[in-house]
């Protein structure tokens, strides 16, 4: 009941505000935890595209034993603008897990719904799970922790971490993971508080 009324309250959330970057802090869970690397990351400030193109390597499925994703790819699209407000963006993850019957080739899809950064790494979002074979073993919503990015701390112009702009040099590494339910509440409160003063302050 907890978790229904919590979703509930982010599908609200998400539809009636941006998402400002300010740290979120995320605590993620040990597991269902699915680990990426060698991730390219590229910002254009001129359309605010963020883009994120790696390899899904392993899927942490309980806190003590993981299994090597087949095929795994790491995809995440958002949009942000120049203040750092995220007005969208998507997580697809594929690959297939033949021992714990994965076999359709998506491994996990889901819709940001929060965004958070400092003056620099790592980029965090909270999504809502969309899909995906692994969707199960998430629940309805799953914490990022992008790191590596090359993100220095603005969204005014654009930034990567390839090497001379080549793709596929990218050194970017992710994990996403479930967020506890108390942590996740307590986004969603500050969240909206932020709002709230926000809206005082207009």
């Amino acid at each position: 009941m907890l978790r229904r009324s919590i979703l509930t309250c982010f599908a609200v959330f998400a539809l009636g505000s941006a998402a400002q970057a300010a740290p979120l802090n995320l605590v993620l869970q040990d597991s269902p935890d699915i680990i990426s690397s060698f991730i390219d990351v590229s910002y254009d400030a001129a359309t605010d595209s963020l883009s994120a193109s790696g390899f899904a390597l392993d899927i942490n499925y309980t806190d003590t034993d993981q299994a090597a994703i087949a095929g795994g790819l790491f995809q995440l699209d958002a949009v942000i603008d120049s203040a750092g407000n995220l007005l969208g963006g998507a997580l697809t993850i594929s690959g297939t897990v033949a021992e714990l019957g994965y076999n359709s080739g998506t491994l996990l899809t889901g819709t940001l719904d929060q965004f958070g950064a400092g003056a620099g790494d790592p980029l965090e979002f909270i999504f809502t799970v969309t899909g995906g074979d692994a969707a199960a073993l998430y629940g309805g919503f799953g914490g990022i922790i992008l790191a590596q990015t090359g993100y220095s701390g603005s969204f005014n112009s654009d930034f990567d971490n390839l090497i001379s702009g080549i793709p596929g040099t990218g050194t970017g590494v992710a994990d996403v993971a479930a967020v506890p339910i108390p942590a996740a509440a307590w986004l969603l409160l500050s969240a909206i508080l932020s709002l709230g003063a926000m809206r005082r302050q207009r």
